[in-house]
């Protein structure tokens, strides 16, 4: 397995990947209505290569030979400034396609996230994980990370809770 960043032209090719790895994360616990109306504004070509474009973001693809079997994608998100200061990372998403759960890759890419932060000095890496999604807490936990607040997460029409979870990478 080899992890390299995403390029222009692989975009669509990971957008059908990134739906359907959201969709097997979240349709069970989901309306029909909320995800399809999610994915028709969050999971369109458009909206992935707008955030493929912006300055301050970084997306890494996970491959099983010429397989994409994951991807993460990191980026300078003030959101959190208020609750931990400026000088932070945002982890916005890190999924591993279901065949792959279990073979250690979602490590490989958290590694690989927390590498970034300790490159770019960042005191904090943080991100967002929805509160029905035990899975992902644990696995956050089991990397050090610790919830410090929490935000409203629209699925469609529908708010859902997102806990922040924190990871101190530098101390001053």
């Amino acid at each position: 397995m080899i992890i390299r960043e995403l390029t222009a032209a692989e975009v669509p090719q990971l957008l059908v990947l990134a739906e359907k790895m959201f969709r097997d994360t979240f349709t069970h616990n989901n309306t029909p209505e909320a995800m399809e109306s999610y994915i028709a504004q969050d999971y369109t070509l458009e909206a992935f290569e707008r955030d493929f474009a912006e300055p301050t973001a970084k997306c890494f693809l996970i491959c099983d030979d010429d397989k994409i079997i994951g991807y993460l994608r990191v980026r300078r998100n003030s959101e959190a400034d208020h609750l931990i200061g400026s000088n932070n990372i945002e982890i916005q998403r890190l999924y591993v396609d279901k065949a792959y759960h279990g073979l250690k890759v979602a490590d490989r890419l958290m590694q690989l996230a927390i590498d970034i932060a300790k490159g770019n000095k960042h005191d904090w890496v943080w991100l967002g994980v929805w509160e029905h999604n035990p899975r992902a807490q644990r696995f956050y936990q089991k990397w050090g990370f610790e919830r410090f607040g929490e935000h409203d997460f629209y699925m469609g029409e529908e708010r859902q809770t997102d806990w922040l979870m924190r990871k101190r990478i530098n101390n001053h």
